[in-house]
């Protein structure tokens, strides 16, 4: 049986501090951590995954590869689908 979605197990860990700094100093100022604001940004976040924007360069986890980036996209649609659980 799959685990449910969750923003906790699911959305949050693609969001490392590094990522999550760099968006609390640039942009939008929003709290990548704070489920809340992620569902308040959500297409703006999912904008700017789809276009490559996001997450930026400058972290030393690097941006993501295709698959990630495809992965993302999948989860955060079936976050939104299931009603943006915690």
């Amino acid at each position: 049986m799959a685990n449910p979605i969750g923003f906790a197990s699911t959305i949050k860990p693609y969001f490392t501090a590094c990522y999550r700094a760099h968006m609390l100093q640039f942009g939008d100022q929003f709290d990548l951590w704070d489920p809340v604001a992620v569902k308040g940004e959500w297409n703006q976040i999912n904008n700017q995954v789809t276009a490559g924007n996001m997450p930026a360069a400058g972290c030393p986890e690097g941006v993501w590869d295709s698959l990630t980036q495809a992965q993302f996209l999948t989860d955060f649609g079936a976050w939104k689908a299931a009603g943006f659980p915690a």
